[in-house]
């Protein structure tokens, strides 16, 4: 069985006085069903972000089915947030088009 997900090394924060992640390890091998608990503040969705490749670490590398996060492995993973992080008032959005 090969890995989904390796994390070597990865080095996080925001700013110089937040660290998320200091040498970071993990393996995840596929076919498991794997649940990312832990308390607000604690680097849930920071993994999330940089495993999709929407934040990048300082330091070390993520591999998703061998590959560094790029366009190969955005074939694989995918991110749906609660939220939306676009600006809508920048987007314009024309009049329904009716099928005929």
């Amino acid at each position: 069985m090969s890995n989904l997900v390796e994390i070597s090394g990865v080095k996080k924060g925001y700013g110089i006085s937040k660290t998320v992640f200091e040498d970071l390890n993990l393996v995840l091998p596929e076919g498991k069903i794997i649940g990312l608990l832990g308390p607000n503040g604690s680097g849930k969705t920071t993994l999330i972000k940089m495993l999709v490749g929407l934040l990048q670490p300082e330091k070390g590398s993520i591999r998703i089915c061998g590959h560094e996060v790029g366009p190969e492995s955005k074939a694989v993973v995918s991110y749906l947030p609660e939220r939306t992080y676009f600006n809508l008032s920048l987007i314009h959005i024309s009049e329904p088009t009716r099928l005929r």
